[in-house]
């Protein structure tokens, strides 16, 4: 039996007539809110901060050598702070003057008591400005014992030694935390600092600072959009924007969506991958005013989830205004979207995550390609001392085929060997087009264009050794005539550039034929 059980059955309460709260059982109950993560608690009071105009944010975890209570937390602020009136009532659920407000992150005024005490028995908060110190605490075993029927008042005290010495802020004390996840100072903090860099990556971007035992909280983007973060996603497609309205308000709802390189990324190590959030990590990422409050998966029809969808990601962001649609709770973390937001999202963006999904397939196809062509750029190596060398001059391309060829990552087998054939849907009608980079030779085969679809690729990938060799041999015949192009003269270049052209789009007549 836990010790809430056993003080909340000697502390039973003979039911009164006109008692709207018995304040022990409230608070019992009210632990029991369902705040998925320690972090996810913690977070309302990183809220409160945000909200009270704060530059800087830093949260102590701390080991306090007690067996039954081992950590501590504590999170301080430079925010404008309270006032007599406001600290009075910031313990009180629903206590505050902002109640059912839509114009930031809060709307109840539950969230500094409730996030408190679903981890910890004890909330201290200190609040200051000049000289002044204002301290009240809400302690939930004094409401049990009955030494306390009502929240105490405020007292003006000396600036204790936690506090910094700054002119202005707010400091909330978690003592005798016994609901967080885990019993280590350490590993608390490094979840805090993975998750709120994620929760608040918005308003880090904007310039607030926030601290976790130390270490500076980063913003990180699970769409890999940031520039700020290691370079990987690509947005797909135009962002969607809805202005809806519901109950009388209007809200303004944004959805984007993204593809993870997985030219550069499938070969990460396991590890890696999990720490990027890219192995069996949500798909998408709800934002409400600015804050992560969900991730999961929604909004995609009769879509399930596969493992391609790994490497896409989607984030719908929405004003407070929506939140009745979006079936928000006072906890802020998670959502039950209603029956016309679905009506409204899913025509939409079922399709883009099929579209996704077929993309993801494509790509990984090409990668397993890239290695079957492996063989065509080491034969032709073995060949290329017997051939006479290559003029080293630049070869003109198109704008739109330069910049395919400098986003191709660069591997370190590739600097060893003059050939490189890449498969890839080219901006042109071509067969093919040939590319000078250094030393090496670059052949880009036309995806799209019947030579690769109806004959090189079905070959190339094929199951069957035989077809694998025909398919490699016709792969070289294409690699020679691309040689043999780069060798011209700089006068014939332009006259050679057309034939090919000319000759692709022969050969995609009589293939289409």
């Amino acid at each position: 039996m836990t010790s809430d059980v056993r003080q909340l059955e000697q502390s039973s309460i003979t039911p009164e007539s006109g008692v709207l709260v018995y304040s022990a059982n409230f608070l019992h109950a009210m632990r029991d809110s369902g705040y998925r993560t320690s972090a996810f608690a913690i977070a309302e009071l990183v809220d409160n901060a945000i909200q009270a105009e704060a530059s800087r944010i830093v949260v102590d975890v701390v080991d306090t050598g007690d067996r039954e209570f081992p950590v501590e937390v504590m999170v301080i602020d430079d925010g404008i702070g309270l006032d007599h009136q406001a600290l009075s009532s910031a313990l009180a659920f629903g206590g505050t003057t902002r109640f059912g407000s839509r114009s930031s992150l809060g709307r109840y005024g539950m969230g500094l008591p409730n996030g408190s005490i679903t981890v910890a028995r004890r909330v201290e908060v200190y609040t200051w400005s000049r000289n002044q110190i204002l301290r009240t605490h809400l302690d939930l075993d004094e409401f049990i014992e009955g030494r306390q029927e009502v929240l105490p008042v405020v007292e003006c005290g000396k600036r204790p030694p936690f506090i910094p010495k700054t002119k202005r802020g707010t400091a909330v004390r978690l003592t005798r935390c016994d609901r967080l996840e885990y019993r280590r100072a350490s590993t608390i903090a490094q979840r805090l600092v993975e998750e709120f860099g994620r929760i608040y990556r918005r308003f880090l971007g904007a310039g607030i600072e926030m601290e976790i035992n130390g270490t500076r909280v980063a913003r990180f983007d699970p769409l890999f959009l940031d520039s700020h973060q290691q370079e990987g996603g690509v947005q797909f497609g135009d962002t969607l924007y809805y202005q809806l309205s519901d109950g009388g308000l209007t809200g303004q709802m944004e959805v984007r969506f993204s593809e993870l390189p997985v030219e550069r990324w499938h070969d990460l190590p396991a590890p890696e991958k999990r720490r990027l959030g890219i192995s069996n990590g949500p798909v998408m990422s709800i934002v409400r005013s600015g804050r992560e409050i969900d991730r999961g998966w929604w909004f995609m029809g009769s879509k399930r989830r596969e493992n391609y969808d790994d490497w896409w990601r989607c984030e719908v962001s929405f004003e407070p205004a929506l939140d009745e649609l979006f079936g928000i709770t006072h906890t802020k973390q998670g959502i039950t979207p209603r029956s016309d937001l679905l009506a409204t999202l899913v025509p939409d963006l079922e399709p883009i995550a099929r579209a996704l999904n077929k993309r993801v397939r494509q790509r990984f196809e090409q990668v397993k390609l890239a290695r079957s062509l492996s063989p065509v750029e080491r034969q032709a190596a073995r060949a290329e001392p017997a051939l006479p060398r290559l003029p080293r001059r630049p070869h003109a391309q198109a704008p739109e085929v330069q910049a395919l060829i400098d986003d191709l990552p660069s591997a370190p087998s590739d600097c060893r060997l003059p050939y490189r054939v890449v498969v890839a849907e080219l901006p042109t009608t071509a067969a093919f087009e040939v590319v000078r980079r250094g030393e090496q030779l670059i052949l880009l085969v036309n995806a799209r264009h019947p030579l690769y679809r109806d004959l090189c690729g079905p070959l190339t990938t094929s199951e069957s050794e035989t077809d694998q060799k025909v398919g490699k041999q016709i792969m070289l015949t294409i690699l020679a005539a691309a040689r043999a192009e780069a060798s011209g003269s700089q006068s014939g270049s332009a006259e050679l550039h057309r034939f090919r052209h000319t000759w692709g789009d022969v050969l995609a007549t009589f293939f289409n034929a």
